[in-house]
Order: C-alpha cells, then sequence, then structure tokens
C-alpha cells in the first residue's frame, strides 16, 4: 500500500485581517496622524484669541505679598573734617611758620607768626600818648584842688569882710543914737555892709561855678585817657594775635603762602583740620530732595559694617543735578577714618506697614508703574493696569490692580508692546 503525505501536513488557522503587520503598520500611521490633527486643533483654539508667545525659561516671576515696606535711598559721599577752621593773617607782614603741613598740634599751639615793624610801632605811639594824657590828667587834678582852694579862699575873705562891716554897721548905730557921728557915716557903713554881702555871695557861686568847670574839665580828661586806654589795649591785641594758636587739637591741613612770605591783612595762611570730628558729606539725587529732612535716619556702610547716623544739615542750592547732605555718626566715631574716604550710606526715607509688596524690576521703567502682566495659570498672562506707590531698595509697593497671591512678570517684555495676552511657553 502506498504511503500519502498526510502525516507531515500541519493544518493552519486563518489569520484576522486585523492582526496581519501590513495592516498594523497602516492603522498605526492613521491614528498618529489623527492624534496630531486632534492637537493641531486643540492648539489652534488655545493661541487664536492671544496676541503673542512668551518663555517662561527668559521672564523672572514674583509674587505679590503683605509686609513692611522701608523707603531708602543708597548714596555714596565722602568723609569730611566738620570743623576744619582757616587762620588768617592778622596784620600786615611776613610769616614765619612754626608748623609743617601734616604736623599734629594741640589746641593752643603756636602755628605762625607775622612780624609786623608798622603795627609795632603804632602800638608804642598810642602807648605814649597814653602815658601823656595819663600824666595830665593827674596835673588836671592837682590844678583842679588849688583853684578850689583859691576860691575857697576868697570866699571865706568875703566873709570876714562881711563879719567886719556887720561889727561896724552896730558900731554906727550905737554912736548914731548917741549922736557921735553923723548921719552921713552911718549910711557909709550899711553900704559897706551891703557890698560885704554881695561880694561874700559872689564868692560862694564863683567858688560853686569853677568847682564845676574843674571837675568837667577832669572829666573829659579821663574820658580822653579811657579812650586812649581802648585804643591801646586793641592794638595789644593785635599785636598778641600776630602769634597765631591752633584753635583745635588735630592736624596741620595745608599752607597758603611760603616761609617768610609777605602777607596783606586777612591772607589764608592755613587749615587746621579736626580729627575728632568727622562727618559724612553725601551727594543726594535732586529728585530725593524733597524727601530729605534734619534727624533722617541714616545707615553708613564702613567695611560691612552698618553704622547709624543722622542728617544735620541739607545744602540749599542744587549742584550738578545733586544735593549736598551732611551726615554725622550718632554712636559716636569710629577709628580709622580719613579725610575723603569714600563711604556708601542708606538713607531711610519712609517706613510702611502691612503693604501688598513686590520684587522690584524693570516692568516698573517700561510702563512707569501702570502696567503689569499678570499670570493666569502656567499657560497665559494677561496685561493689567495697576497703580505703585512707595519705592524700596528691592520692592515696590502696589496700591491696586494686583492682590495677594498674584504672580507677576517683573522683567522687563519690550517685544510684546501693546500686547493684551500671550501664551505662555
Amino acid at each position: 500500500m502506498i504511503r500519502d503525505t498526510s502525516g507531515q501536513d500541519v493544518q493552519l488557522r486563518a489569520v484576522p485581517a486585523w492582526k496581519k503587520p501590513r495592516n498594523l503598520k497602516t492603522g498605526a500611521v492613521v491614528a498618529l496622524a489623527a492624534a496630531f490633527l486632534v492637537w493641531g486643533v486643540n492648539a489652534w483654539h488655545s493661541t487664536s484669541s492671544v496676541d503673542g508667545t512668551l518663555s517662561l525659561a527668559e521672564v523672572n516671576v514674583a509674587q505679590v505679598k503683605r509686609g513692611d515696606l522701608v523707603r531708602d535711598l543708597v548714596v555714596q559721599g565722602k568723609v569730611v573734617a566738620a570743623n576744619s577752621p582757616t587762620l588768617f593773617s592778622p596784620a600786615q607782614g611776613i610769616v614765619k611758620f612754626a608748623v609743617k603741613a601734616g604736623d599734629s598740634v594741640k589746641q593752643g599751639q603756636l602755628l605762625a607768626d607775622v612780624d609786623s615793624p608798622q603795627l609795632a610801632n603804632q602800638l608804642a605811639q598810642e602807648q605814649a600818648k597814653f602815658n601823656k594824657l595819663a600824666v595830665e590828667l593827674q596835673r588836671q587834678k592837682i590844678q583842679a584842688k588849688r583853684q578850689q582852694l583859691e576860691n575857697r579862699q576868697k570866699a571865706d575873705l568875703a566873709k570876714v569882710d562881711l563879719t567886719a562891716a556887720e561889727r561896724e554897721l552896730r558900731r554906727a548905730k550905737i554912736s548914731i543914737d548917741k549922736k557921735i557921728i553923723s548921719q552921713l557915716d552911718f549910711e557909709k557903713a550899711s553900704d559897706d555892709l551891703a557890698r560885704a554881702k554881695l561880694e561874700y555871695r559872689q564868692a560862694e557861686q564863683n567858688a560853686e561855678l569853677q568847682k564845676e568847670s574843674l571837675a568837667f574839665d577832669t572829666k573829659t580828661l579821663e574820658l580822653q585817657v579811657s579812650q586812649q586806654k581802648l585804643q591801646v589795649a586793641e592794638l595789644q591785641r593785635k599785636v598778641n594775635e600776630l602769634q597765631i594758636l591752633s584753635p583745635v587739637d588735630g592736624t596741620v591741613g595745608s599752607l597758603s603762602v611760603a616761609q617768610r612770605s609777605a602777607v596783606a591783612p586777612n591772607t589764608a595762611l592755613m587749615t587746621v583740620v579736626d580729627l575728632s570730628s568727622f562727618e559724612l558729606e553725601a551727594a543726594v539725587p535732586e529728585n530725593y530732595a524733597d524727601d530729605l529732612g534734619l534727624a533722617m535716619a541714616v545707615e553708613i556702610d564702613l567695611s560691612g559694617k552698618k553704622l547709624p547716623g543722622e542728617i544735620t544739615a541739607i545744602s540749599p542750592e542744587v549742584i550738578n543735578n545733586q544735593v549736598v547732605a551732611r551726615v554725622r555718626f550718632t554712636d559716636g566715631q569710629p577709628d580709622k577714618l580719613r579725610q575723603n574716604l569714600r563711604l556708601t550710606a542708606r538713607i531711610l526715607l519712609e517706613n510702611r506697614s502691612d503693604v501688598m509688596l513686590v520684587k522690584r524690576g524693570a516692568f516698573i521703567d517700561q510702563s512707569g508703574g501702570r502696567y503689569a502682566w499678570k499670570l493666569n495659570g502656567e499657560q497665559q498672562a494677561v496685561r493689567v493696569p495697576i497703580q505703585i506707590g512707595a519705592l524700596g531698595l528691592n520692592q515696590v509697593e502696589i496700591v491696586s490692580g494686583l492682590k495677594e497671591g498674584d504672580r507677576i512678570i517683573t522683567s522687563a517684555t519690550d517685544e510684546l508692546k501693546n500686547a493684551q495676552l500671550v501664551a505662555l511657553k
């Protein structure tokens, strides 16, 4: 019997059409195309209403929160001596310095001497005139005493004559009663008494007038002596000021003229710097001038150390768009300060509590603080109007337009210009 091949055959089952590899590849391509079509439709719907796109990786975002805002101003300044008097020549002469620039001096120490022969000669003349007037005053006093004595003698002699005339009249009355003398002799005695009274009264009056006149002459000389004494004292003061002494403990700053130079009156000779009293001279932009005030707190940075200070003076004029303010160290003057040392100061203009704040950024300069880009989730940002208040060093106050928790773009977005809604990538 001939054997067939049925034992070698294997029965195969029919494969469904969807399991065929060729059909699987075709289905995958179709599904991918459909998904891309759906994504494109959604993307078109999401971007069809926006004015542009912006990448979050290229901008800075900050959140609005509540806190305390310190409105301050950072300025540059230099250390200057609060007390640096300039010394002047009191008279014309030759100046001779006893110190050099940079020397340390003590208060009352001799710094320079001005040789003025003219002033010394004038003092000698006025002193001689004073001595002359003093001698004349003494002579006048002696003369006044002598004149008063002579007047007193005349008055006394007139009184003696008056007494004799009274006695002679009494004798004449007795004699006329006894018919011893004539009526003519009696009348003569009466006339002599009247003349004696008149002479005595005139002598007394003359003595009083002479006394007043002598007193007036003496007083006049006394006033002249007093005036001359003041003149001598003034010249003596000027001569004493020819020796120029240091008014403070410090250092000789600079010499304005050379050694043994001829100087005129009121010529600047040198400056003395008081090293125990330094202040900071800070230049403040003129747009902050109205915000400055006396006794305003200042924080001074000295080699990383914060030192307290306060404003003691504000310049009344603007120079090079700046106002100069003087700052005093309130917690004692630190060591190792030098003239013209450059320092940074932080002026505390204002302190506001519990206000809405956001980090300061370029968006303030871009729109003048009138608009900001507020994030709506992670996909969009909308341009909203805002109102800002006080500006701090790192933060800015938000008055209206935003609420606590909002996030805004703080960096510049010049490419968006006047866009209202942007998509975020």
